[in-house]
């Protein structure tokens, strides 16, 4: 025993605090008690401590004494008297009411059947059956839904209507059905008010009076608990003295029906992951039994038990359909062998439901439980007859957003495949075919996401001839892509899409036209990164179909790029503002601290620019509308993705691009009077050397000197994107030109000494336009001047010091 580990007396005291820091210390000094060895008296101390706690009513004893038990179980020798005790004593508390004890549980159980093997099993599972089929589905308590709710009113009788949809992947429209007796009532009664119009015979208006009759008599009893007596009396109330429906009164009901308040946790309101008791923790109950036991608890997983676990791969609570997975996981590993490869089919079909569920962590779980039904399958012909199943969904995962989900379906693909994954693919190409298009229009946009990338690795890198006879649908599937409402869908169609028409020019040439426009359209977008994805699949159409869209990319670089002209100027609110630039620091400052851009704003989803609570969604989430834009395109996000384009074509077809081109680039360049002209500056000088190096040095260079004073106004300009950008830039540029050669392009009054050695290495270092130096970085002085290097101090405007540029490459090294 360590000479710092507390007396027992101590250890089995704290193992029942209240505190969680002091249990885990209780359970270190038992631990190290155990590991030293115990005696005789020292066992029955420990024994009667664990069973004493065991016996306790606060939740803090219990749990410290399965810990204890747990610990005890694996570092000692108990007797099997004991071993029962601690069994018994733990299947007592299997549906305790604090949901941590009942955690506990599953780990004292897993370590009694890893010492006493099957026999734990067979005494315990069918408890934890019981405890599993009794709460695996709510039941409300009676009156529940009629009874008073905080304030004195009832609480809503009708439950709430589904929605339908005619598509797998977006909700739809309501039913058009009653879904209470006060909706029946209102039907039955516009029934004989439009009867009455009509002239319908005496005898049918009896007996659509007859049934409003029924159905308000119903609707009263409803409202009053189910009383027939209140039913009547509510429906004297509310006819006239002809005993004729009255149709105020059945509004009235109506609305007291539909603003009646419900109280959480009941009735609609409740959540999904309410009210299943102890339903999760019983299954995880039963997922340690198996795993302690191992492939001997083989025989009693029966037809009944497993049934019970497939109906738990599909609960409406998603933290049983994970833990379902995971008990899934450990069923194959103890049915290993035939008694596996006999039931792997019906497993497969519940996996592949799991890896395509909404929630990312039943999504692992179903990963986990594939891999483990794979790896413990013996055969390979086993193995590829699950194929059609598990392979689509498992390629899919491998490119869905949860990094997790991503990256096991990765290590599964790789574990499991090998080097036959693309073989694979091709020979069940007809289900992953399927599988994709159908995931391209699921109700979960990282789904429809993930489905686009899988689309375009299938165009790229499987057999030509076994994708070629599915390639119009596949790229059917990313044209209603294009058109989502959430813009990461958008976006991962756009880049799809340009690796589609790049690997199979010739067959989506019928739609090639679709998707320019769409391309085209979506170099406006209000997401930036749409605008450079679209430029970018606009390059690889430009490669496949050559002259054939040129001119069409040239005739919108004409229309688009200086549409930020257009921009309405924002600077004449706060013109009273001293600064060097029509929107400069100063002016943005005032801006950003201006309530009036910042409250009764809209929100948006995220993912989607549609308003945050739009119910747009339920008639445009079908793909055939167009975007559901809710934000109108800004004239100098028209120039911001037209700049991307002119990088893109100037790489593939340099001779396309010509003298106006740069001069737009100036103009860009030296625009300042609206909030966001810096973020298009950032656009401009990020794209600037690239268009450079495809033009050749002769043709730039004759902008060179025009581009330069902006690019070094922009320098010190106070935005922090734009300055990194330009000072980027600067730096590119005279690596590539050649630092003399730049230095004769400089505008008059900058010193090129210093544009060389601060302009594009210092952050915060600023590049003077015409007339205004460049600024030096601040010299350290007061304390921090101790720390500066020896020979660097206050120097005259202009110079640079060879100590002080030998100490700052010293610092870039990490030598201080």
């Amino acid at each position: 025993m360590a000479l710092d580990t507390p007396p027992l007396a101590e250890v089995m005291g704290l193992l029942g605090d209240p505190k969680h820091l002091q249990r885990e210390k209780g359970l270190h000094g038992l631990t190290e008690i155990l590991q030293g060895g115990l005696g005789a008296e020292e066992q029955i101390a420990v024994e009667a401590g664990i069973l004493g706690l065991l016996a306790q009513q606060s939740w803090e004893k219990k749990l410290g004494g399965l810990m204890g038990a747990k610990a005890y179980v694996n570092l000692a020798q108990p007797e099997e008297p004991l071993l029962e005790q601690l069994r018994l004593a733990a299947m007592g508390l299997l549906e305790d009411g604090e949901v941590r004890v009942r955690m506990a549980v599953g780990d004292c159980l897993k370590s009694l059947t890893r010492r006493q093997g099957i026999s734990v099993v067979e005494a315990s599972l069918p408890d934890v059956l019981r405890s599993i089929s009794r709460n695996f589905d709510r039941s409300e308590e009676p009156g529940d839904e009629a009874a008073e709710g905080p304030d004195g009113q009832r609480l809503r009788t009708a439950p709430m209507e589904d929605f339908a949809t005619e598509s797998p992947a977006q909700p739809g429209s309501p039913l058009e059905r009653p879904s209470s007796p006060l909706m029946a009532a209102a039907a039955a009664e516009a029934e004989v008010e439009a009867a009455a119009g009509k002239g319908t015979s005496p005898a049918a208006e009896g007996k659509l009076g007859a049934q409003v009759q029924e159905a308000t008599e119903a609707a009263a009893a409803v409202e009053n608990g189910g009383s027939s007596g209140a039913g009547e009396k509510g429906l004297a109330s509310s006819r006239g003295p002809a005993g004729n429906g009255s149709g105020g009164s059945l509004v009235s009901m109506l609305l007291q029906s539909s603003y009646r308040k419900v109280r959480p946790g009941r009735g609609e309101m409740r959540h999904g992951t309410e009210g299943w008791k102890c339903l999760e923790t019983s299954m995880k109950a039963l997922q340690a039994l198996v795993e302690g036991c191992g492939p001997a608890v083989g025989p009693l997983l029966d037809e009944p038990l497993r049934e019970l676990l497939y109906k738990a791969l599909h609960h409406p609570n998603r933290f049983v359909r994970e833990t379902g997975h995971l008990t899934m996981c450990t069923v194959c590993a103890a049915l290993r062998g035939p008694r596996l490869a006999a039931i792997a089919g019906q497993v497969a079909e519940r996996l592949a439901d799991g890896m395509g569920d909404n929630w990312s962590q039943v999504r692992y779980a179903a990963c986990v439980s594939t891999r483990s039904l794979l790896e413990w399958l013996e055969g390979a012909e086993e193995r590829e007859a699950l194929m059609p199943v598990l392979l689509p969904p498992m390629c899919l995962n491998r490119y869905y957003v949860a990094e997790g989900v991503r990256l096991y379906a990765q290590e599964t693909w790789l574990r499991v495949m090998g080097e036959g994954g693309r073989a694979a693919v091709a020979r069940h190409i007809g289900s992953v075919v399927t599988h994709y298009t159908l995931q391209a229009r699921a109700n979960n946009h990282a789904v429809r996401e993930a489905a686009c990338a899988c689309i375009a690795e299938l165009m790229e890198k499987v057999d030509r001839t076994a994708v070629g006879p599915h390639v119009p649908a596949l790229f059917r599937s990313l044209v209603v892509c294009f058109k989502d409402m959430s813009w990461p869908v958008r976006d991962a169609a756009c880049i799809a899409a340009g690796r589609a028409v790049l690997a199979y020019p010739e067959e989506m040439r019928p739609l090639a036209g679709e998707m320019l426009g769409l391309w085209l359209a979506h170099l406006a977008e209000n997401i930036p990164t749409v605008r450079a994805n679209s430029a970018v699949a606009l390059a690889k159409a430009l490669r496949a179909y050559g002259e054939e869209v040129l001119p069409a990319l040239l005739a919108a670089l004409d229309d688009m790029l200086l549409r930020a002209h257009e921009q309405a100027a924002e600077s004449s609110k706060y013109s009273g503002l001293s600064n060097e630039t029509k929107f400069g620091v100063a002016a943005r400052k005032a801006r950003d601290n201006d309530p009036q851009v910042h409250s009764d704003q809209e929100m948006f989803s995220c993912g989607s620019l549609m308003a945050r609570f739009s119910t747009s969604y339920l008639i445009k989430s079908d793909g055939c509308m167009d975007h559901g834009f809710s934000r109108d395109k800004e004239p100098w996000e028209v120039s911001d993705g037209a700049v991307h384009l002119l990088r893109e074509v100037a790489v593939v077809r340099p001779q396309a691009i010509t003298e106006k081109h740069f001069e737009a680039l100036v103009e860009l360049g030296s625009l300042s009077t609206f909030q966001h002209a810096y973020n298009l500056h950032e656009t401009v000088w990020g794209c600037l050397r690239t268009i450079g190096e495809a033009v050749g040095k002769p043709r730039f260079k004759r902008h060179l000197r025009q581009l330069l004073v902006p690019l070094l106004a922009d320098c010190r300009c106070g935005h922090q994107l734009a300055e990194a950008a330009a000072q980027l830039c600067v730096e590119q540029l005279r690596a590539w030109v050649g630092p003399g050669i730049f230095a004769g392009y400089l505008p008059e009054g900058v010193d090129a000494s210093l544009v060389g050695n601060h302009a594009a290495g210092q952050p915060g270092s600023g590049g003077g336009g015409p007339g205004g130096p460049m600024r030096r970085p601040p010299v350290l002085g007061g304390l921090l001047g101790a720390f500066a290097a020896p020979g660097v101090g206050p120097t005259p405007a202009g110079t640079v010091t060879t100590q002080g540029a030998a100490a700052a490459v010293a610092c870039s090294q990490g030598a201080l």
